[in-house]
């Protein structure tokens, strides 16, 4: 099985016939017939019922077209994806790196992101969520134009440019005895466990540290990707981790919600662009010009 069989089935499933693959993959019906065929052989079972008046798919046809279909679109995806390396040091592309934990609907989110900001700068960019050091050290080979951090990352050879801020909350089962509360104390907090990432509050001035600085007193409870039952964390252990609030559905898991911090204890989390001091690309430079107003602009920042 291969790439090129999927992609000629899924057009031709598309389009009801043969010559319909072939003709948006620029290449003979004989060739999509053929490797349709060498698909069915493989899997064993039938795929497409070919007629005068074109195909249709069979029920395990059917079934392996739904799938199909998300694979070629993922692939397709990362052919795309690909397009920005090695990173072309120009005003025309630019690949962003957001240091986020990965969070619901975030496809949906860097997607439209990358394409608003294109939009106003009139270039294409591309927003991939990277851990912290990983980005950094990417970053410092090139591999990135900009690195984009919740709360300030500092070192001697970058420089750090801030474009906002984001209000912050924090995240606790739905059965947690804190949402009974319209806004929820520091003092409230105490009692519970709140998450420490490596993967971030070890970075640099993170949610969590901020907090800890206004004084937070919560036990830390540390976290890896590798930890075993985060969700036993939240619903038994009515453990807490922080937030921020954005314009989206960021809930990662049925069982969670999002709950407000008391506004007179509620602190608003920088978002920071990093770079290189010495190699600053064209794009980044006219992402930085123009931050304020693309994103006042769109209120994605407050």
């Amino acid at each position: 099985m291969d790439i090129r069989q999927i992609r000629y089935f899924v057009h031709a499933t598309e389009g009801a016939s043969l010559s319909s693959a072939a003709k948006r993959q620029f290449v003979t019906v004989q060739a999509v017939s053929k490797a349709i065929s060498e698909l069915e052989i493989e899997l064993g079972s039938q795929l497409l019922i070919r007629g005068n008046h074109g195909v249709r798919p069979t029920a395990i046809g059917y079934a392996f077209y739904q799938r199909a279909s998300k694979v070629l679109e993922d692939f397709d995806n990362l052919v795309d994806f690909t397009q920005f390396f090695p990173v072309s040091k120009n005003k025309g592309r630019m690949l962003i790196a957001l240091c986020s934990p990965y969070f619901n609907n975030a496809d949906n989110f860097v997607s439209n992101l990358s394409g608003f900001i294109g939009k106003k700068l009139g270039i294409e960019v591309e927003i991939v969520i990277v851990p912290g050091r990983e980005a950094i050290e990417a970053l410092r080979v090139g591999d990135f134009d900009t690195v984009c951090t919740l709360g300030e990352y500092t070192a001697p050879d970058l420089d750090s440019f801030k474009i906002g801020n984001l209000p912050t909350g924090i995240c606790v089962s739905k059965t947690h005895p804190l949402t009974r509360k319209k806004f929820v104390s520091l003092e409230n907090m105490e009692p519970y466990p709140v998450i420490w990432s490596q993967t971030f509050d070890d970075f640099n001035r993170s949610i969590h540290v901020m907090y800890r600085e206004r004084g937070l007193a919560s036990p830390k409870a540390m976290f890896t990707p590798q930890t075993e039952d985060i969700e036993g964390f939240f619903t038994e252990q009515n453990g807490i981790s922080f937030a921020v609030f954005l314009p989206f559905s960021q809930i990662a898991q049925p069982y969670l919600t999002l709950l407000p911090i008391d506004p007179r204890q509620a602190i608003k989390v920088p978002l920071y662009l990093v770079t290189t001091k010495t190699n600053k690309s064209d794009a980044y430079l006219a992402f930085e010009r123009f931050s304020d107003s693309i994103f006042r602009g769109g209120s994605l920042l407050l």
